[in-house]
C-alpha cells in the first residue's frame, strides 16, 4: 500500500458501500469534533481509478467526517483494486470491530491522567463525552477486582446496580463476593478472589441481590430545605453522585439522622409565614389538620388558603399541600400533634415536643410491662365478664390479625391456638373457671401491647385495658436518667415546675434535681400513664359519630338530588320535538341549556365548584 495525504473533499464514495442506512448526524458530529482534536487516527483505504481519482473502499465515514471537521488533508492508504476481496473487506471491517470495555476505558483514562498529565476536560473533549462520564469511569476504581473481570467478559451489572455497588465500601463488596462463591472457589483459594469462568456461560452473578445487599439510602441536597449553614451545624457532609444527569444537583448524604434533624430545624425555624406543619397519620402519610381541607389542583387559589408542609418519613423530603378552611368545621380546635397555625409560627418559633419519639417508645414499653403485671395480679380473681369484655376490646386493637404475637410463628403454637385447643377439645366449651381465666389472660398478653409501632402496636385499646385492670398501679418510678434525657428543655422545665422545683440553667441540672427530689418514691409524668386514654377514647368516638352523621347527610342529599333531577326533566319545556326538528332541519338547543343550568345550580353552589363543573361537564344532544 502507498501512504498519501489528500484533500478529503476529493475522495469519491464507494458505490458498493455495505452501509446503506442513513448516517446518525449526532454521531458524525461527535467524530468530526474528535478529529479536530486528535486528527484521523486510522487512514481510510482507497483505490486509484483509471482517471487518477481515488474511491474509498472502507472508511467512508472517516472521510465524510473529515470534511465536516474542515480538515485540509488526511492520510489515506492506496491499494490495488481486487474485485473479489474488496467487498468482503469493506463489510467485515465494520462487523468485527469491537468497542473497548468500560474497564479498559477506565484504565486508559487513568493512564492518560498519570502519564500524559491530561485533564478530565481534555479527555472528555477527545472522547466527545461529558466530564461527568469520565468521573463515572473512575467509579470502577471502587469496584472489587473480580467484579471488574465480570464486566470485561460481558457479565456485569446494569448501570443502576453498578452505581449502587460502587458506592459501597470495598470491604463489604469483598465480603458479599466471598459469600456468593464460597463453594465455587478451589481448595486453598480465597472465595473473595474468585473469577468467573469465561468459558462457562452459567457462571454468573446475581447482581440484583448484590445491589440490594449493598444499597445505602441516600438523601439528596435537592430535597433539602435547609441551607449550608444548617447543614454544617448538623454535621452533614455532601458526597457527589457521579451518575447524576448533567444539570441536576447530585449531592447526597447517607446520614439520615442528621438530614432529618436539619429538615425539622427548617420546619421549626424557617417555615414561611402562614405555613402549617402537618402531622403524620397512622399510615405514615400527611394528616389533614382539623379545621382545614385539602384543595385539589383544579380549585382556583383563594385568599384564605395556606400551605401545609409535611416531612415524608421515608424520603425525608418536605412535601407541600394546599389547604383551605373547612366550612363544615368552622371553629374546630386544632388538635393534631405537631401542627402549627400561621399565628403561632409568626409569634413564637416551634420548639421540640415535650417528649421525643425515643421517650414515647420508652413509655410504650414500660406501659406494656405494667399492663401485663396488672393482668397477672387479676389472674386469680378476675370477673369472667371483665375478661370477656377485655378480650373483645383487645381484638379491636391496631395489631390484629395478630402481628407481633410472641407466642406464634413457624412451628409454634400461639396462645390463641393453645386456648381454643384446651377450651374446645371436642368442639364444646370446657366450663372450668380457672382454665378460662388462665387462657384468657395468656391470650390478652399475647395480643395487647402499648408499643409505639405502626404495624404491631395495639393503640388506644391497650391503654383502656390498663384503665380496666388498674395498670397505673404497676407503673414504676420514671425519674431515671435514660428516660428524662428524652425530654426537651421546655419539657423537663415543665416537669420540675410541676413538682414545685425551680428551673435550672441546663437540662442536666434539672434532671438531677428531679431525680434527687423523687428519691425512693414514684414519679410518673401524666403523658406516661393510662388514665388519659379515657378522654382520648371519648374524643375518638365523638369524631366517628360525627363522620357517620356527615356520611348519612351526604347520602340523603344525593337521594334528594336524584328526585329533583327527575322533577326537573319533567318540567323542562319541549320547545321543538323530533318531528319539528326533522321538518325544519334545525335543532333547538334551548332545552339543553335549561338542563345544564338546572344541574349546575343543584350540584355546584360555591364559585370554585361552579368553575370546576363548567370545566369538566358538557351536555350534548344525542340524535
Amino acid at each position: 500500500m502507498e501512504l498519501r495525504h489528500v484533500d478529503p473533499k476529493t475522495l469519491r464514495e464507494n458505490p458498493e458501500n455495505p452501509r446503506t442506512s442513513a448516517p446518525d448526524p449526532s454521531a458524525d458530529r461527535m467524530m468530526a469534533l474528535n478529529m479536530q482534536v486528535v486528527g484521523v487516527l486510522q487512514p481510510p483505504i482507497v483505490r486509484e481509478d483509471a482517471d487518477g481519482g481515488l474511491t474509498v473502499l472502507w472508511g467512508s465515514r472517516r472521510a465524510r467526517c473529515a470534511v465536516m471537521a474542515k480538515l485540509k488533508q488526511i492520510p489515506v492508504l492506496v491499494k490495488a483494486a481486487d474485485d473479489t476481496l474488496d467487498g468482503l473487506a469493506a463489510g467485515s471491517e465494520n462487523v468485527i470491530r469491537q468497542a473497548m470495555s468500560r474497564p479498559d476505558e477506565w484504565r486508559w483514562v487513568e493512564r492518560l491522567r498519570r502519564e500524559k498529565k491530561l485533564t478530565d476536560k481534555q479527555i472528555a473533549k477527545a472522547l466527545m463525552r461529558t466530564p461527568a462520564y469520565i468521573k463515572g469511569l473512575s467509579h470502577l476504581a471502587r469496584l472489587h477486582p473480580p467484579m471488574l473481570h465480570a464486566i470485561e467478559i460481558g457479565r456485569g451489572p446494569d448501570d443502576g446496580e453498578e452505581q449502587i455497588i460502587a458506592m459501597a465500601p470495598l470491604a463489604e463488596q469483598r465480603a458479599i463476593w466471598a459469600e456468593l462463591f464460597a463453594e465455587s472457589a478451589e481448595e486453598g483459594q480465597d472465595p473473595a478472589d474468585y473469577l468467573l469462568q469465561a468459558n462457562d456461560p452459567d457462571d454468573t452473578v446475581p447482581w440484583r441481590h448484590v445491589a440490594l445487599q449493598l444499597k445505602q439510602t441516600r438523601f439528596y441536597a435537592r430535597d433539602a430545605r435547609f441551607d449550608s449553614s444548617v447543614a454544617n451545624a448538623y454535621g452533614i457532609g455532601w458526597e457527589d453522585d457521579l451518575f447524576t444527569p448533567a444539570g441536576e444537583d447530585g449531592r447526597y448524604t447517607t446520614d439520615s439522622t442528621a438530614f432529618e434533624a436539619a429538615q425539622r430545624h427548617w420546619l421549626a425555624q424557617g417555615l414561611p409565614a402562614g405555613g402549617i406543619v402537618m402531622a403524620e397519620n397512622q399510615y405514615g402519610s400527611a394528616a389533614t389538620p382539623d379545621g382545614y381541607r385539602r384543595l385539589g389542583h383544579w380549585i382556583e387559589p383563594t385568599e384564605d388558603e395556606v400551605v401545609g408542609y409535611f416531612l415524608d418519613p421515608h424520603s425525608l423530603a418536605i412535601e407541600e399541600y394546599r389547604l383551605g378552611p373547612d366550612a363544615t368545621r368552622v371553629g374546630a380546635s386544632v388538635r393534631v400533634p405537631g401542627m402549627v397555625d400561621a399565628g403561632a409560627v409568626q409569634e413564637t418559633p416551634k420548639g421540640r415536643a415535650d417528649i421525643s419519639g425515643t421517650g414515647e417508645k420508652l413509655i410504650g414499653e414500660i406501659r406494656t410491662q405494667a399492663l401485663h403485671q396488672a393482668l397477672d395480679v387479676a389472674r386469680e380473681t378476675a370477673d369472667p365478664w371483665d375478661l370477656v369484655a377485655a378480650l373483645l376490646l383487645a381484638f379491636t386493637g391496631g395489631n390484629v390479625s395478630v402481628q407481633g404475637d410472641p407466642t406464634g410463628g413457624y412451628r409454634k403454637t400461639s396462645a390463641r391456638k393453645a386456648a381454643v385447643t384446651a377450651l374446645f377439645p371436642e368442639g364444646l366449651l370446657v366450663r372450668e373457671p380457672d382454665l378460662l381465666r388462665g387462657h384468657a389472660i395468656a391470650v390478652l398478653k399475647s395480643v395487647a401491647n402499648c408499643d409505639v409501632s405502626l404495624h404491631s402496636g395495639s393503640g388506644i385499646s391497650a391503654q383502656l385495658l390498663g384503665v380496666l385492670f388498674d395498670a397505673d398501679a404497676q407503673m414504676p418510678n420514671m425519674a431515671f436518667e435514660a428516660f428524662l434525657k428524652t425530654f426537651s428543655k421546655p419539657g423537663i422545665t415543665k416537669a420540675i415546675e410541676a413538682e414545685g422545683l425551680a428551673a435550672q440553667s441546663t437540662g442536666k441540672q434539672m434532671r438531677a434535681a428531679l431525680i434527687a427530689h423523687v428519691g425512693e418514691t414514684r414519679w410518673l409524668p401524666p403523658a406516661a400513664g393510662f388514665a388519659q386514654a379515657v378522654d382520648a377514647w371519648k374524643e375518638a368516638l365523638a369524631d366517628d359519630a360525627s363522620a357517620a352523621a356527615m356520611r348519612a347527610s351526604d347520602d340523603d342529599e344525593e337521594d334528594a338530588g336524584d328526585e329533583d333531577c327527575e322533577d326537573a326533566a319533567e318540567a323542562l319545556p319541549n320547545a321543538a320535538g323530533p318531528e319539528t326538528a326533522a321538518e325544519t332541519g334545525e335543532q333547538d338547543d334551548q332545552p339543553m341549556a335549561g338542563v345544564a343550568a338546572h344541574f349546575r345550580d343543584q350540584m355546584a353552589q360555591e364559585p370554585e365548584a361552579r368553575a370546576h363543573f363548567d370545566s369538566h361537564v358538557e351536555f350534548l344532544r344525542v340524535a
